[in-house]
């Protein structure tokens, strides 16, 4: 049987079964369907747990005397089998066979096996070791999270900790670990235990990763509205020396940026997503540069993006300051 990821929970929670088979690259996403597998294990009465990572020259009749030694009296046991290279060869994928067969039936063990394997390729979804584990028990095949499915990962992962992050928040997030699941769980982990505001917004968050900071970034926002260059220029170099992160600067330039570019007509004001009372600020801003001119701003920060995570050439702090000086140019913004 196959199952998606999110399934696995309401799965377990119906019966337990004699075989998983996990595959997938992502370590935190298979160790968190281990970790699942194996408290449901312990519920259900499993109270010895082996491990075996297939590298080397693999004994596989280790997992043969495994099986052999069950008596009345024997604790089951949860058999956590890992082969990290995807390939058990041709002694393995008998064993892997023969295995199945005897899962097949679970009259024959009380054992739980729970058998992880990495991405495989065709060749091998195909194999008769892996067909023949796919139909003895239950296949779980985890994807990697991409950049733009990771807020919509944050946000529910934040809702089991109690968490509602608004997709600004979520956004922010993403962009501060790049991709990286495991540092997004960790950042989550950690502000579970903080006295953050629920919901959880992207000012609030912001505000709370500086909150070590003399200067925040959001004073960077209003120093762009203003148009003042020089107050500018002397908070990205403040943030810079205090240690905030470049990604969290990159933030609040191209929010305050793609504000600017929707306000192509004086009725876009209204419309704007702000406190009313900053609205005055924008539309001043508004009247130093066209909306075509804030859009090209806009593009350089995708360069910016790119550099800060190791894409593309540049130093990004220089990049960081050139776009908001020339932000803030006021008549001049119309030429550069």
């Amino acid at each position: 049987m196959n199952l998606r990821p999110e399934q696995l929970d309401a799965a377990l929670a119906k019966k337990l079964a004699a075989l998983y088979v996990l595959v997938g690259d992502d370590w935190l996403q298979l160790d968190e369907a281990r970790q699942s597998i194996a408290r449901q294990a312990r519920t259900a009465g499993v109270t010895e747990r082996l491990r075996f990572e297939v590298e080397g020259r693999f004994d596989w009749n280790s997992l043969k005397s495994v099986g052999a030694n069950l008596s009345l009296f024997a604790e089951r046991r949860l058999v956590d089998l890992r082969i990290p290279g995807g390939k058990p060869g041709k002694e393995g994928g008998e064993a892997l066979k023969a295995l199945s067969a005897r899962l097949s039936n679970a009259a024959e063990t009380d054992d739980v096996w729970l058998i992880s394997l990495p991405k495989l390729d065709m060749n091998a979804q195909k194999s008769v070791w892996f067909s023949a584990l796919s139909q003895a028990g239950v296949t779980i095949q985890f994807w990697p999270i991409g950049l733009r499915d990771l807020p919509r990962w944050i946000e529910s992962r934040g809702a089991k900790l109690g968490l509602q992050i608004r997709p600004d928040a979520a956004q922010l997030i993403a962009e501060r670990v790049e991709g990286n699941l495991l540092a997004a769980k960790q950042e989550l982990d950690k502000f579970s235990l903080l006295n953050l505001p629920n919901p959880l917004t992207a000012e609030a968050l912001l505000e709370n990763i500086t909150d070590q900071s003399r200067f925040n970034p959001f004073d960077l926002g209003d120093a762009l509205l203003d148009g003042d260059r020089a107050r500018a220029g002397h908070l990205l170099t403040r943030l810079r020396e205090e240690g905030v992160d470049a990604i969290l600067i990159l933030w609040v330039l191209s929010r305050e940026l793609r504000l600017l570019a929707t306000l192509d007509e004086p009725a876009a004001i209204d419309r704007l997503p702000v406190p009313k009372g900053r609205r005055p600020l924008y539309a001043r801003a508004a009247r130093r540069a066209p909306a075509a001119y804030w859009l090209k701003l806009l593009g350089r920060c995708a360069e910016i993006d790119r550099t800060i995570k190791g894409i593309a050439a540049g130093e990004p702090w220089q990049m960081l300051d050139r776009v908001a000086l020339a932000a803030c140019g006021g008549s001049r913004a119309r030429n550069e």
